[in-house]
């Protein structure tokens, strides 16, 4: 909610700005030579500050529509790519034997799902994360824990632990502990710390460290991270490689084996995805609905938009949509499935 009043804001005072121009007295505008005249229909040129207004959801709107596209179209694909894999792994495991041609087809298709994973990008920025559900904003994140930062364990001596990044340059950073300090207390320690280098801090639910990093991060500190301890937490003296453990599953399908007896576990992993991708697919049609609620409200009370105004904003989505889509397919569905108005369907696409 509250970034929703920040976007609100942010367009009111985008509108204010161009108040001037935009709602220039009709007679000034009426001397502007024909061959100069804005086109009436564009929606950046609209003559209102609402209309304005909407433009700036709307331009923010188009990005999200297609982010969205991407994403649901990247689940859609690895989910039926991992289904092949599932037959083929089945049979093999029927069959008490991996044959080279299965090998090379289950090789092939664990190819495929990590390009398309790749692919999964709007305007160069991710849309799915390693544990394949959306990103919404951002770029995504890792979350893991280090084992042997156990926040519950009693000690009755300060501590202080250094963690080398392995990043280059000043690595050691020093993270102290006060005896017996509360599990807030430690987080608020670690926050202080690595937040500069780009590491979140948190408690889970049970009151336990859950860190977390972007992708590109991720994949250093869980080579390199190093720390040394006072002998309590991590042993004293010379650095030991801090044991780093996601907290999800990660998607990664070229780490999967395709001997005899790894084959039951890449077929775990397999249908594990397979649950995770109804589960993303769900969470954005519920999402979805979410927004439309909220939405026609909101559109009940300020429902200026006009015609002119609504056939101006289809025709930029379809720009910006990818090309094998494009904003009327999306807008009828939206429309069927909800048996909802035409103004509310892009209101809904304005959030």
């Amino acid at each position: 909610m509250v970034s929703q009043v920040n976007d609100l804001r942010s367009a009111a005072t985008g509108a204010s700005r161009q108040q001037q121009v935009i709602a220039r007295p009709a007679n000034k505008v009426a001397a502007v030579p024909d061959n100069k005249q804005p086109d009436p229909l564009r929606l950046s040129q609209t003559l209102t500050p609402e209309h304005t207004r909407q433009h700036s959801l709307i331009q923010r709107a188009q990005h999200k529509v297609a982010a969205s596209r991407v994403a649901e179209s990247s689940l859609n694909d690895i989910g039926k790519h991992l289904v092949q894999l599932n037959k083929r792994v089945d049979f093999a495991l029927k069959a008490d034997n991996t044959s080279p041609k299965i090998t090379a087809e289950i090789e092939q298709l664990t190819s495929r799902m990590e390009q398309r994973l790749q692919q999964a990008t709007y305007q160069d920025q991710p849309v799915l994360n390693r544990q394949l559900k959306p990103v919404y904003h951002g770029e995504p994140r890792t979350a893991f824990q280090i084992r042997g930062l156990d926040t519950k364990r009693v000690s009755s001596r300060d501590e202080t632990l250094i963690f080398n990044l392995g990043k280059g340059g000043a690595n050691a950073v020093p993270v102290k502990l006060a005896a017996n300090a509360t599990p807030e207390q430690q987080a608020m320690q670690f926050r202080q710390a690595l937040n500069e280098h780009g590491i979140g801090v948190s408690l889970n639910k049970q009151r336990q460290l859950a860190f977390s990093a972007n992708e590109a991060d991720w994949q250093h500190l869980s080579q390199k991270m190093r720390v040394v301890g006072q002998g309590d937490r991590f042993p004293a003296g010379q650095a030991n490689r801090a044991k780093l453990d996601t907290i999800e599953t990660r998607f990664e399908p070229l780490k999967w084996q395709t001997d005899k007896d790894q084959l039951r576990q890449t077929q775990a992993e397999a249908q594990r995805m397979m649950k995770q991708i109804k589960a993303s697919i769900q969470e954005l049609r519920q999402h979805n609905q979410d927004v439309m609620q909220r939405i026609d409200t909101i559109n009940q009370r300020n429902g200026y938009l006009n015609e002119q105004v609504l056939s101006s904003v289809e025709a930029d989505l379809d720009r910006m949509l990818p090309s094998n889509d494009n904003f009327a397919t999306a807008f009828q569905n939206l429309k069927t499935q909800a048996n909802v108005h035409r103004h509310t369907v892009v209101s809904l696409l304005s959030r």
